[in-house]
């Protein structure tokens, strides 16, 4: 008897219908239309690590992510499609689908060399540019650290 109910019980379970997700194409591709990026954009994302290095460590600012929404299916012109499809390939990492800008984007691939192990919450709480400087300064000190300890030990 427990047998059957154990099938009625799973049979309902694949029936119930579950919420589509969006996926990142939809999410860089609402990006893309809503600042009207475009193949300039992936000039800018090749040189996002000259600008980076001159970025200031010391900003003290707590930036919250503003929210966007972007729709599940996403109508997109032809040379929008081919910026979206490069701008996936050229980032290929996770913390794409969690960018809601064009400067988000621009950090996640220098975001995921420092630290590939954030949390999905602190992607979708903070902007990019707060947790690149958290991390930028906590790889600092460790840095830092490691080098004082050398130091002492060599005296």
């Amino acid at each position: 008897m427990d047998l059957i109910k154990d099938i009625k019980r799973n049979r309902l379970k694949h029936r119930q219908k579950e919420p589509l997700k969006k996926d990142i194409f939809n999410q860089i591709s609402s990006i893309v239309k809503r600042y009207e990026l475009n193949k300039n954009f992936l000039k800018v994302l090749d040189g996002v690590e000259d600008y980076l290095s001159n970025v200031n460590l010391n900003a003290n600012r707590v930036r919250v992510k503003a929210s966007m929404e972007s729709p599940l299916f996403s109508l997109v012109t032809k040379d929008e499609y081919m910026l979206t499809i490069s701008i996936i390939k050229k980032i290929g990492n996770s913390y794409l689908k969690f960018a809601y800008s064009p400067e988000e984007i621009l950090l996640c691939g220098p975001l995921f060399r420092l630290n590939p192990s954030l949390t999905p919450e602190n992607l979708e709480r903070y902007h990019f540019e707060t947790l690149f400087l958290h991390e930028r300064v906590k790889a600092d000190n460790k840095e830092h650290d490691e080098i004082s300890n050398r130091s002492i030990e060599d005296t």
